[in-house]
């Protein structure tokens, strides 16, 4: 059973990731902003131009991330994508002779389109890959995979993610509890539960490097691997039997992870900063929600109830109506007021949920939802001291549509598994610090207090 004390139990002994000898440039597909929540100092692109993509190889850190925004894209798009990206990165690689790693860094809850991007990007290659590892962690955000189960802790019990809101997603939800059967499931069918390979937390525990390598071995033609952590020591010691074995094996490897894979494989992890240090003015700051998952709701109650902060609640069922550029235009004219008065906002909204029997017709809903909250931000003649954004889409869309975001710099988290970036000089508003606060990330409180120590 898991528990705290297998969480927390370490083997303090010594060894080596191999990250400074490890030649490979590690890109980094991030289906939502949230994806950059464990690392700093590196680059992040939203757009894959092969002068992008060249940029990002010629960086001197070993990783950078692509935004994709994919989990707010249909299958048929997010398909088009990655062949697109793929093609791209192959031809860049080939030109400048450099070899490469794909993480396709997804939701700790399993939601977005968790197989169909691997194989997109498997199919798409020249070569294919020999596998695709499967590593769901994110232990900043309480989400563990121990005996090929993932799980969440929420209020002190672990919950396996099956029983959680998220596997009801609108869009996004499944009803296996085993990672295998979850890739069976989301595969339907074309991987079976019985053929998905599983490093052990007792091989990893061990230090049991045959058993691992043994795997590594064993698998090709884009098999599937799950793999137990708990900690990130756990990860670490996995990431170094990774790295020891591709450096002498001719083996190519793919990964959907989320976020605590991608820290144990950058070289700069994360750490907390403070926004106060990047402070251009004296107006007002604003804070956007749109995620609607029972953590954001929460946290959000909380804000407005121990804050003194102004509040514009969007009415989500106006994205039906013909009136919604007017009253878009109205709720900017109430923020500018607001911010120039050197007073903070937050938008949210609503938290009716807009549902149908049609999935891609609840993503489509989502997207116009999160576009009228762009409209705000872009609609803006006033520079806000900061922007918090609050969802995956959401804070993806106002990078992008929003603030205009072409590359920006990972500077770090304002807390635990909430990233910051800072603005190209490119942007709406450049050299600007913009929080990235993932919707289910945190705990009640969290919203309030990021608000109080950097407003």
């Amino acid at each position: 059973m898991l528990n705290d004390k297998l969480i927390n139990e370490q083997k303090n002994d010594a060894f080596h990731k191999n990250l400074n000898d490890f030649n490979y440039k590690i890109i980094v597909l991030d289906d939502d902003p949230t994806g950059t929540q464990t690392v700093k100092d590196l680059p992040v692109y939203t757009q894959w131009t092969e002068n992008l993509l060249e940029d990002g190889f010629k960086q001197p850190n070993n990783m950078f991330y692509i935004l994709t925004n994919s989990r707010a894209l249909n299958e048929e798009e997010t398909t088009a994508l990655h062949q697109e990206i793929s093609s791209n990165i192959e031809k860049v690689a080939q030109r400048l002779n450099h070899p490469y790693l794909i993480i396709s860094r997804g939701d700790s809850t399993l939601r977005g389109h968790f197989y169909l991007e691997p194989k997109v990007l498997n199919d798409a290659s020249v070569s294919g890959f020999d596998a695709v590892f499967y590593l769901p962690e994110f232990f900043e955000g309480n989400r563990f995979t121990y005996d090929g189960i993932h799980y969440l802790k929420e209020n002190d019990a672990y919950m396996p993610v099956a029983e959680s809101e998220f596997s009801n997603d609108t869009t996004f939800g499944f009803n296996s509890e085993t990672m295998a059967d979850f890739i069976e499931e989301k595969s339907h069918g074309a991987i079976k539960s019985n053929d998905v390979y599983h490093i052990t937390l007792k091989q990893i525990r061990n230090r049991d490097e045959a058993a691992i390598f043994k795997t590594f071995e064993l698998i090709n033609n884009f098999d599937a691997v799950v793999v137990d952590a708990l900690n990130d020591e756990d990860m670490d010691y996995f990431v170094a039997c990774l790295t020891a074995f591709l450096a002498n094996h001719k083996k190519k490897f793919m990964f959907r992870t989320a976020a605590s894979f991608v820290k144990a494989m950058c070289e700069t992890p994360g750490e907390i900063i403070n926004l106060k240090n990047y402070k251009q003015n004296n107006n007002g700051g604003i804070i956007v929600v749109g995620s609607h998952v029972k953590k954001t709701s929460d946290q959000l109650h909380h804000l407005l109830n121990n804050t003194n902060i102004k509040q514009i609640e969007f009415d989500v069922k106006k994205v039906t109506e013909p009136i919604l550029n007017e009253y878009i235009a109205e709720q900017i004219t109430q923020v500018e007021q607001i911010i120039e008065n050197g007073e903070d906002i937050v938008i949210y909204t609503s938290r009716d949920v807009i549902k149908t029997e049609d999935l891609t017709n609840n993503l489509s809903i989502s997207t116009n939802i999160s576009n009228s909250l762009v409209e705000i931000i872009r609609g803006l003649k006033i520079q806000p001291k900061f922007i918090i954004a609050k969802g995956g889409i959401t804070s993806s869309d106002v990078a992008t549509k929003g603030l205009n975001i072409h590359k920006a710099d990972v500077i770090g988290q304002v807390t635990k598994g909430v990233p910051v970036w800072l603005t190209g000089i490119e942007a709406k508003y450049p050299k600007m610090p913009y929080v990235i606060f993932p919707g289910n990330v945190g705990d009640v409180e969290t919203l309030t207090e990021v608000y109080k120590l950097n407003s």
